[in-house]
């Protein structure tokens, strides 16, 4: 029986609790949250042990893997703790915040032989998971231009508002857009340069939109746009993969979860449209039970440290280019 412990009791860290509640041959040992209300709303629901800080979770000699769902700013000390520890460490994204953490977590992975994960879920999603496999199969030639959009709703607001500290956060580019920039280097791997623009301090309003221009090392160049509103909205994700020989085409807000629009080979136009509906799965839950089935195999995760890390450096370069207005080249 593999026994977790989860630190953090808000969004994040209720949902992930209650799949590992689910999930076979693992069992939820303990909670921690330094808010005394939710620590006792999880005792409550939950039936497990309860700390108030994460340290005291990750010292508890019963825990096989720590699960990290706190602010951004408090996961670099908490994988500091758990690596040295000798824990299975699963960690929201973005896995840190600045380089100089970045750096700090590359040196202490080489020191541990358990496994790290890190919940970059937009690699679970299946119809983002069916639209890279075509591809890379070449089913729309060669990959030249994509386009993503990720928002629409509210600005988001957690523990002590720390989505509005932007020192804490990354804002929009670091929480949200993130999840399209993983994407993106999932299916075109390294990127080159990074351009951005983000409306982040200039107006006092609750919410924050960005656009991020990146060139990859193969050529490709992906248009990646995120946005907070200040008001009730829908939020929905797009995609948008042009190449040779066709496009592929994915919005949350139609009912046909992917439109595969193939040229002819001859006249090189448009010719068919094939809507494709993945099983309907949950993305977080998959991300976990591979963490799990990640630590039973002795393998790595799906997504690795090394991964994340690697997403996090673009992200970061682009709230660089944001603030100085210049290109950043990786």
């Amino acid at each position: 029986m593999l026994k977790v412990g989860v630190i953090g009791c808000g969004t994040m860290g209720q949902l992930h609790s209650a799949i590992f509640k689910k999930l076979p041959g693992v069992e939820l040992a303990a909670v921690a949250d330094l808010d005394d209300q939710r620590r006792q709303e999880a005792a409550d629901a939950l039936g497990v042990k309860t700390y108030r800080e994460g340290q005291e979770l990750i010292a508890d000699p019963s825990i096989d893997l720590v699960d990290i769902a706190v602010p951004t700013d408090g996961h670099a000390g908490l994988l500091d703790q758990a690596i040295k520890a000798d824990k299975h460490v699963f960690c929201e994204k973005p896995v840190v915040r600045t380089n100089a953490e970045c750096d700090l977590l590359e040196k202490l992975a080489i020191q541990t032989g358990k496994r790290i994960g890190v919940g970059h879920v937009v690699r679970f999603a299946p119809e983002y998971v069916a639209a890279r496999d075509k591809v890379l199969a070449g089913d729309i030639g060669r990959a030249a231009v994509s386009r993503t959009f990720r928002g629409g709703s509210q600005f988001p607001k957690g523990w002590q508002d720390w989505y509005a500290d932007y020192a804490r956060s990354g804002g929009v580019i670091l929480d949200l857009a993130i999840h399209d920039i993983d994407y993106l280097r999932w299916c075109f791997g390294d990127v080159a340069r990074v351009y951005a623009k983000t409306t982040q301090g200039l107006t006092e309003e609750r919410m924050e939109h960005a656009f991020i221009v990146l060139r990859f090392k193969n050529g490709v160049i992906a248009h990646v746009e995120a946005g907070w509103t200040n008001y009730p909205g829908q939020f929905y994700t797009t995609l948008e993969i042009s190449g040779s020989r066709g496009q592929l085409t994915f919005d949350t807000r139609t009912t046909a979860p992917i439109l595969y629009a193939k040229a002819d080979a001859d006249k090189q136009e448009v010719n068919v449209a094939l809507p494709e509906s993945p099983a309907l799965i949950s993305p977080y839950e998959a991300e976990l039970a591979d963490m799990v089935a990640a630590v039973r195999e002795n393998r790595d995760p799906k997504v690795t440290l090394a991964e994340a890390l690697a997403t996090t450096r673009v992200a970061l370069a682009a709230l660089e280019s944001a603030e100085t207005g210049k290109v950043v080249n990786l």
